[in-house]
């Protein structure tokens, strides 16, 4: 059983991990920058051989002198168990790095077997010096989620398994858009709807310029600054897993709970897949988690300060996707509920909710208020594709599309797609939906025959984590519990329905394959990913037999999960 603990004195090499750890647990968000930054060493030029096997010896040594420094500080099995473990993950860090230079010669695997390692060798010292606890854990657990996502931008570049964003120089897509910024340096002097993708609101795309810019001054090239989008979407993705991990922590997860919930944020493949694709999704989940988290935390302290962040988090997030106002009839929600219950401090709250609408208004709104006056374009405008593209689905009966989950839909987990050589044009938003966050579009599945067999093992492992997933919320909201409180409850459950339910509009709406893809509603993951873990905290509450085996069977399907998830990345790799 893991448990808290104090560390005294700077010698034992214990405290100084635990000390580390201590650093980068206070500042995550930090840690990730600079991480993202130190990954941009590695998208230049080849691995030298002759480096790696330096430092595949230098890892051997140090770990080596680590044990045996380990087993003089430790007595008895403790010192011989620790030092073991240090020496057996030394060997094998350095094995990893011979391989894969010698072998594939690839930064990724390096990166992901290498990282991955080293991760498994911190958690079996930490367990063999008895010193493992809650917050290691969740820290390597961020750290793996970190290097999967950093292996993925590694291995697929910009023009691969990307959503509307065409190839740099078309003058189209995300891609033209965040080009057209960096060579005017203003906002499109154009109708919106003439070029495909450019009625989104700018941020995300102005952010990309600029960090395009900074690098071709600083003396990278063009085409290498603009690769370097993946930095980026690296480091939203990663801000995704710890924005998730403390929206968790605030609903009152701990222990076990919260260790499953971060564990499924940190392993989904949705998170990692994004994390390379440089269109506005990622960013715009993002603010949503921001503004999700800092509700919660307004809730409590009822901080100008604190609602002034959830404005800017849902405005800025309108001005990177507008689709970014779903999460504010749950914010509206929260913010209601506290007033009618603090009435006699009306006064307080009038002039926050002023400063509110002042803040959120014109950041959100300025892009759809700007077409409309200089081009007339509908403040609802969604670029809408033809009744003839060839995945219409428009024709399917609506009960077909809503309830039919015949076997054979299984037969291929990959989204089907008649244009990218399916049997079938996808039809059911929620198989879409399984399927998706798994694969995305599944071009990856059908470059790589080798996946067939993970790629079944993965998708029904996530089928019966949503099942189970969907099932905990119901009973997260009946259960009468501290934590989360009637109004947690209710944010949690308006943002999920508001989603789901704006999800399914939105594919009967545009009835199309690509309109049913998981990035249209990824809250809804981090919901299920949430009340697996109060389930999963419940049960490990629960002093009976019945329960410990339940218990014990959802930590297996995390474990699954993340090993299938391994399993496909490293397929693809």
């Amino acid at each position: 059983m893991m448990k808290h603990f104090t560390v005294n004195g700077t010698g034992d090499l214990v405290s100084v991990c635990s000390d580390f750890f201590k650093q980068v647990y206070r500042h995550p968000i930090v840690c990730a920058v600079m991480l993202c930054l130190l990954t941009m060493i590695m998208t230049t030029g080849d691995v030298s051989p002759l480096n790696a096997l330096s430092i595949a010896v230098c890892i051997a040594v140090v770990g080596m002198a680590a044990a045996i420094y380990s087993k003089s500080i430790y007595e008895g099995d403790q010192g011989l168990r620790t030092a073991v473990s240090i020496g057996a993950c030394a060997v094998l860090a350095a094995a990893v790095f011979v391989y894969t230079v010698f072998v594939r010669q690839s930064y990724t695997l390096i990166v992901l077997n290498g990282g991955l390692a080293a991760c498994v060798g911190i958690f079996l010292y930490l367990l063999g010096a008895n010193k493992l606890t809650t917050r290691n854990v969740l820290l390597l657990i961020l750290a793996a989620g970190f290097i999967i996502r950093t292996a993925y931008i590694l291995r697929m570049s910009t023009g691969w398994i990307q959503h509307d964003v065409h190839a740099l120089g078309s003058g189209e897509g995300h891609a033209g858009y965040i080009q057209y910024l960096y060579a005017n340096g203003h906002l499109p002097d154009m109708d919106v709807r003439m070029r495909d993708q450019f009625y989104h609101p700018p941020l995300h795309h102005i952010i990309a310029a600029i960090w395009m810019r900074i690098q071709v001054l600083i003396g990278v090239g063009y085409a290498e600054a603009y690769e370097n989008i993946q930095i980026l979407t690296l480091f939203y993705s990663t801000v995704c897993m710890i924005l998730s991990y403390r929206i968790f922590r605030r609903l009152g997860l701990y222990g076990g709970g919260l260790i499953a919930a971060t564990a499924i944020i940190a392993f989904c493949p949705t998170f990692y897949i994004m994390s390379g694709s440089i269109n506005n999704d990622i960013l715009s989940i993002t603010f949503i988690l921001g503004a999700m988290l800092n509700t919660l935390y307004w809730a409590r302290s009822r901080s100008i300060g604190r609602i002034i962040a959830v404005a800017l988090c849902i405005g800025l997030g309108m001005m990177t996707k507008l689709s970014v106002w779903m999460i504010a009839p749950a914010v509206a929600f929260v913010f209601l509920y506290v007033f009618f219950k603090n009435l006699k401090d009306f006064k307080k709250y009038l002039v926050q909710f002023s400063v509110f609408i002042c803040i959120c208004a014109p950041l959100g709104l300025f892009w759809s208020v700007r077409n409309f006056l200089r081009w007339q374009v509908p403040f609802t405008y969604v670029q809408r594709l033809s009744e003839t593209s060839s995945q219409y689905v428009g024709n399917v009966p609506f009960w077909q599309r809503m309830f039919d989950f015949s076997f054979g839909q299984y037969a291929d987990v990959a989204p089907q797609f008649k244009m990218y050589g399916g049997s079938y044009n996808e039809y059911n938003p929620l198989v879409a939906f399984f399927k998706t966050s798994m694969f995305d579009e599944g071009i990856a599945v059908r470059n790589f025959p080798k996946l067939q067999g993970f790629s079944h093992f993965l998708f029904f492992t996530a089928v019966c984590l949503g099942l189970i997933a969907f099932g905990a919320m119901i009973f997260m909201f009946i259960k009468k519990v501290h934590r989360p409180s009637y109004v947690q409850k209710g944010f949690v459950g308006l943002t999920y329905f508001t989603f789901l339910g704006l999800y399914y509009v939105f594919c009967f709406d545009f009835p199309h394959v690509c309109t049913m893809n998981v990035r249209y509603a990824v809250p809804l993951i981090v919901i299920g990913a949430f009340s697996y873990g109060f389930l999963l905290q419940h049960l490990l509450s629960v002093k009976k037999i019945a329960a410990r085996i339940f218990s014990s069977l959802l930590s297996s399907f995390i474990i699954l999960y993340a090993l299938g998830g391994y399993f496909v990345l490293r397929i693809c790799i």
